[in-house]
Parts: C-alpha cells; sequence; structure tokens
C-alpha cells in the first residue's frame, strides 16, 4: 500500500516526491508558467528539507520518511493558490529561526542560538513586515524550550537589530533602493492597510479554503488525539499550536498564505500517519487527496 512505501527513510522516497511535486506544478501551472513560480518552486523544496532537518534533528518522528507523503499532499494545494517568491523566501527564514528555537533544548552555545533567532526573524519580517505577528510565536517557543527572562530577551535583540543594520548598510548602497527611516514608515503605512483587510470579507473561494480546512481537521484530530501526556510533550506541542495559529491568521493578511501551513501540517500529519497506518480507511483518505491534486479547480 502507499503508506508503506514511505515507512523507512530512504532516497528512493525522496526522489519520487520532488519529481510528483515538481509533476504537480507543471501541470497545475503550465498556463502561467514563469522563472518566478519556479523559484518558487525550488524554495518549497529547501523548505521541505529543513522541515525534514528540523523534526529528524529533534526525534520528532525521525525514523520513517511519511514526511515525503506530506510534500505531494501539500503541492498540490500550495499551486493551486498564488506564489509569491519574496512571501516563500520570508518563510524559509522564519524556518530557521524556529530550527534554532527547537535547538535551545540542549544547553550549548545558547547565546549564539539566541542571537540566531533574533537575526532570522528579523531577515524575514525585512522580506514580509507582516512575519511580525509570528513574534508570539518565537518568544513563546524561547519560553518552552529554554527560559524568556530580560537577558534572554536582550541577546534576542541583538540578532533582531544587527540584520536591519546590515540591511540599512547594504540597501545604502543601492541608487534604487534605501533602508531608511521613509522605507520604515512607508511599510507602516501598508502593513497597517494590509490589517485592514481583516475587517473586510477575504475572497475564500473553494481553492483558496480547501487546504486551510483539511489543515484544521489534521491539527484538531492531533490535539484531541497526541498533543501529549508529559508536561515537556505539552510544552512542545503548545509551541506548535501558536505557529500553526499565527498562520492560520495570515489568511486574514496576505492572500499566498498557504506556505504559513506547511510545517504544522507536516508535522501533525505525520504523527497522525505514523499512528494510523494500518487504518484501511485512513490509506484511502491520503490517497484521495493525493488524488485531489489532479484537478485544477
Amino acid at each position: 500500500m502507499i503508506i508503506r512505501f514511505f515507512k523507512l527513510t530512504k532516497l528512493p522516497q525522496l526522489i519520487v516526491s520532488f519529481l510528483l511535486s515538481i509533476g504537480i506544478m507543471l501541470i497545475l501551472k503550465t498556463d502561467e508558467f514563469s522563472f518566478d513560480i519556479f523559484y518558487s518552486s525550488i524554495l518549497l523544496i529547501f523548505i521541505f528539507l529543513l522541515s525534514i532537518f528540523i523534526i529528524s534533528k529533534n526525534s520528532i518522528l525521525k525514523n520513517n520518511q511519511y514526511t515525503t507523503l506530506g510534500l505531494i499532499i501539500f503541492s498540490g494545494f500550495i499551486y493551486k493558490t498564488q506564489l509569491n517568491s519574496f512571501t516563500i523566501l520570508s518563510y524559509l527564514t522564519l524556518l530557521l529561526s524556529i530550527r534554532k528555537i527547537y535547538s535551545l533544548k540542549t544547553p550549548k552555545k545558547t547565546n549564539k542560538k539566541l542571537f540566531d533567532i533574533g537575526f532570522w526573524i528579523s531577515l524575514s519580517t525585512i522580506l514580509n513586515p507582516v512575519n511580525f505577528i509570528f513574534l508570539a510565536t518565537i518568544f513563546f517557543g524561547i519560553y518552552a524550550f529554554y527560559k524568556l527572562d530580560l537577558k534572554t530577551i536582550l541577546q534576542f535583540f541583538a540578532g533582531y537589530i544587527s540584520t536591519l543594520l546590515i540591511a540599512i548598510l547594504f540597501t545604502s548602497l543601492s541608487s534604487n533602493f534605501s533602508f531608511n527611516f521613509v522605507y520604515l514608515v512607508d511599510t507602516l503605512d501598508s502593513l497597517i492597510l494590509e490589517f485592514h483587510k481583516c475587517y473586510e470579507c477575504p475572497n475564500l473561494a473553494f481553492p483558496q479554503i480547501l487546504f486551510p480546512s483539511i489543515s484544521l481537521l489534521v491539527f484538531l484530530l492531533y490535539l484531541f488525539k497526541y498533543f501529549g501526556n508529559n508536561l515537556h510533550e505539552r510544552l512542545k506541542n503548545s509551541f506548535l499550536l501558536i505557529f500553526y495559529l499565527n498562520s492560520i491568521l495570515m489568511i486574514f493578511i496576505i492572500e499566498d498564505y498557504t506556505i504559513f501551513l506547511f510545517f504544522p501540517f507536516l508535522v501533525t500529519l505525520i504523527r497522525i500517519i505514523s499512528h494510523l497506518r494500518r487504518s484501511l480507511f485512513f490509506e484511502l483518505v491520503i490517497v484521495l487527496a493525493i488524488l485531489l491534486n489532479s484537478f485544477s479547480f
């Protein structure tokens, strides 16, 4: 059966997943194919590889390759939405910050890790200013995996501010763009306009609402069945829950929000698959989800 194919961590599953993901992109984006779409697809692959690294490095089902099945399911849905390479790149840098948060559970080089967390989330907000919403996730993650005090916050902001200073220095060398006070004011104005959309009814057509609905059902099943039996496990899952809620919030702010659901969807999906892989009904649901990717509705 299809789930058994993805049971062990082997190179063939990765190759099959990459090829199917690119194949889905070519099917769904044939009429509007562009370099930006291709570049976004490459970034998605990097996000997937980074997600595998985070999952395996932190002992979250590291002995199976169900994550590759998650990529196949996710690809069909993200390619049905508008792709923005800057938004996807901002998510990649956000995940680099998340990776450092997970690494805080080992008390080695914590000062450098906190600096790196601030550095990557700052770069993420420069690429996509609305990502500052994930500061709630970042601070809760630091609290859950390490501690949150004044020294920790200062170390975080040292990394955050350093990225801003590098951006100011780099862009000051360009005649076409300058990262200065005027740019910050303009960015703040545009951000306020984006938040103003929250008071209006978002355009949630069937393709846009389908994956968030599936993701929500998967996450609810995860919360009720596999949230954890001890405080440490519940703290880690609470961090994932806040990350997921921050991602859902993106629905009301930007149109190409789907990418932000990828990591929490991937973690929860593979946990459920690992428990229900012997269920014929669940396997049929997985096959149906993959088949849905073939339709460009």
